[in-house]
């Protein structure tokens, strides 16, 4: 998996910030607050949890909010996970309809490995982490994707902004599972193709895509989603696993051959 990123970037963020209303005292401290309470990193891109009760080859509905859980096909949860801590876990949905703003999570491996499935009741929503952000610093991204089966090719994105304001983002293909595809720029539509039957090994069909973000000014809270764009149902598809957010901060030059970072060690 990627390690965070620690490098330096020459990009310049954009000047323009939007003008509005000043907001009174006691909603901008209580959004001072909430946002002060955001992690300042991705948690948890490879959907693992400590104790979940995850069985091979298997399929479970995670509500974020209580550690309930439940098999994909029973619309009551079966149980909570002990010691449930919401921000270790990580995830949010904005799924409205069945099993309203849950996570699924997927376990059909020859590994053992656990990896999220975007279509769990719905179409065109997403998963999604806010997180703390540094106007000019860089978000470096990178994860896995593949479609559910040989069937159908489904279609995902990457959307980054300010919560509410998200953008698709343009992504390189910079690994490939050997059906076709090539290294490259994809646009901002990951699509991958992949050579199993419904809930078959995953293992062999993933391929790996990565892309940068630049945070604006004036945007100190950021969101990172990844929306289900197209899949066979909205019940079926796009599999995604191994998230990685690393960031690269600009370095600043006094015009006398001296050099000052901006990475949270080196602020004042």
């Amino acid at each position: 998996m990627l390690a965070p990123l620690a490098a330096c970037s020459t990009g310049t963020p954009d000047p323009r910030a939007a003008l509005s209303s000043p907001a009174p005292a006691s909603a901008v401290g209580a959004r001072m607050a909430a946002d002060a309470d955001l992690p300042e990193y991705l948690v948890n891109g490879d959907f693992s949890y400590p104790g979940a009760p995850w069985g091979r080859n298997m399929a479970w509905n995670v509500w974020p909010d209580t550690g309930q859980y439940a098999t994909v096909d029973n619309p009551s949860p079966a149980g909570r996970i002990d010691g449930w801590n919401a921000k270790r876990f990580g995830w949010s949905s904005t799924q409205t309809v069945g099993h309203a703003g849950v996570i699924e999570l997927q376990n059909h491996s020859a590994s053992g490995n656990i990896y999220a499935e975007l279509a769990a009741y719905e179409k065109n929503t997403s998963i999604y982490q806010d997180i703390r952000t540094t106007p000019g610093t860089m978000l470096v991204w990178r994860l896995r994707h593949t479609s559910l089966n040989k069937d159908y090719l489904d279609r995902m994105s990457v959307m980054i902004g300010a919560p509410g304001h998200e953008t698709a983002q343009q992504a390189t293909r910079v690994s490939v599972n050997g059906l076709g595809d090539r290294t490259g720029p994809v646009g901002t539509v990951i699509a991958t193709p992949s050579g199993g039957d419904d809930r078959a090994d995953t293992d062999p069909w993933w391929e790996t895509y990565t892309g940068e973000y630049l945070v604006p000014a004036g945007q100190t809270v950021t969101r990172l989603g990844f929306l289900n764009a197209d899949s066979r149902s909205g019940t079926e598809g796009n599999l995604l696993d191994d998230i990685v957010l690393g960031r690269l901060y600009p370095l600043h030059y006094d015009g006398n051959g001296n050099t000052r970072g901006s990475t949270p060690e080196q602020k004042q």
